[in-house]
């Protein structure tokens, strides 16, 4: 899973169950948006399913209560070094040799956003909302027409001077992800980046990370527990 800025550009590419997502902070209202997020590419997704199925492959689908344990689908295959049956959590993957013979592929999925229409955006919606709050306010007040103008142009300023929206990416693994949603992790890392007596942007990773893994070990009574790893970077108008 991969983030690549160029110019104003942002390329997110993935294949597999490792996340990224871009997000946004408003410095003002102290908002934290995802703008995208990529899938994870599991084996049950219709058109996923579909391929390896076409390719000779077989889907594996957990019972319904085994899913709300965590189990996730698969793609079965034989292992041609040990002639075991395994099966990978993933449709897409680079590097599992074996299972691409039966329809596992390592091509990812691209998405390509403008930073600067990230933040326009952002820009828009806030200030909609802030115009809509002063209206209100305005309309319970009992003030004269000229100062009621003054106000709502004081409150209510063109983007062009000036913006307080920050972009930023984050990449992680589904060992973070499954136990800590992308809403939570954009809101701890937009505070580290951004908010000055924050916790520093690692502090922030690891308490992340350290939360993560002690839910697997809660979860696999300390037997298992899946790789976990975070990334993240500020993104901004070249």
């Amino acid at each position: 899973s991969i983030v690549l800025q160029i110019k104003n550009q942002i390329y997110v590419a993935n294949a597999g169950d490792s996340r990224s997502f871009i997000a946004t902070y408003n410095r003002t209202t102290k908002q934290t948006d995802i703008v995208y997020v990529t899938r994870e590419d599991k084996p049950d997704i219709p058109e996923e399913r579909s391929r390896v199925e076409s390719a000779g492959g077989m889907v594996y689908i957990p019972p319904p209560d085994r899913v709300q344990l965590g189990a996730s689908s698969r793609v079965v295959y034989v292992d041609k070094n040990t002639g075991s049956r395994n099966g990978l959590a993933m449709s897409r993957s680079i590097g599992d040799w074996a299972a691409g013979v039966v329809g596992v592929i390592p091509d990812p999925m691209v998405k390509v956003l403008d930073i600067e229409e990230l933040v326009d955006n952002a820009n828009s919606s806030s200030s909609g909302m802030e115009c809509d709050a002063n209206y209100d306010l305005l309309n319970g007040e009992n003030i004269e027409d000229e100062k009621r103008e003054e106000i709502d142009h004081q409150n209510c300023r063109n983007k062009d001077e000036g913006s307080d929206v920050e972009v930023f990416a984050v990449s992680a693994t589904d060992g973070l992800l499954d136990f800590i949603n992308v809403e939570e992790i954009a809101k701890t890392i937009a505070m580290s980046l951004y908010i000055d007596d924050a916790p520093h942007p690692l502090s922030a990773c690891e308490s992340l990370i350290t939360t993560a893994a002690s839910q697997w070990y809660r979860a696999k009574n300390g037997r298992y527990r899946d790789d976990i790893a975070i990334a993240v970077s500020k993104l901004s108008l070249s």
